[in-house]
């Protein structure tokens, strides 16, 4: 376990069938499509185990993580140094800055403040094992649920990169968003 609370774990994505499996089945459920991708998307399962082996291998710079809430696995979180690319776009000049990127697979666990919940573990996760000095998560700017969620947390709005995502066959604009490590620590 990376890291575990009352009622929510974050464990490392395994290199096996099960863990490929939920991401099949979130990553082809219309609703769950419908914030991520687009609901007109669909993966194949080889489609799943191409993109996430090399990430549960650790062969990869992202780490792939299942969310868990009451030992029941019902999302995927990964994070991840921010790569040169990201860094310019998102003019960061801070060492040690991180991207987030998150969903809760299965709808019936949301609107209840679980991805709130998440977000805070794996904010408290990473300032505080892993050194990160600041992260970064960059929501598509429609995305207001999710927006709200990562402000609850104290991320703030710092920047909007326009044309910049493709969902749903369409580019859409995120909204880039930050936290520091010093700005999460005054707020709790």
């Amino acid at each position: 376990m990376l890291a575990t609370d009352q009622y929510i774990s974050l464990r490392k994505m395994n290199h096996h069938h099960y863990d490929f499996s939920l991401l099949h089945q979130w990553l082809n459920d219309k609703d769950v499509l419908s914030f991520i991708e687009g609901p007109s998307m669909s993966f194949t399962y080889d489609d799943i185990v191409n993109k996430y082996s090399p990430r549960a291998l650790g062969q990869d710079y992202v780490v792939p993580c299942i969310i868990e809430y009451q030992h029941k696995p019902i999302g995927y979180i990964q994070f991840y140094p921010l790569q040169n690319e990201e860094r310019q776009q998102y003019e960061v000049d801070e060492t040690e800055a991180y991207g987030l990127d998150l969903f809760i697979g299965e709808s019936d666990y949301w609107n209840q403040g679980i991805g709130t919940m998440v977000l805070k573990l794996i904010i408290k996760f990473l300032f505080n094992d892993i050194g990160v000095k600041v992260i970064y998560i960059d929501p598509q700017t429609w995305n207001v649920r999710a927006i709200r969620s990562y402000e609850k947390c104290g991320f703030q709005k710092v920047k909007i990169l326009y044309n910049h995502e493709l969902f749903d066959g369409e580019y859409k604009d995120n909204q880039i968003m930050k936290l520091t490590k010093n700005e999460f620590v005054n707020q709790n």
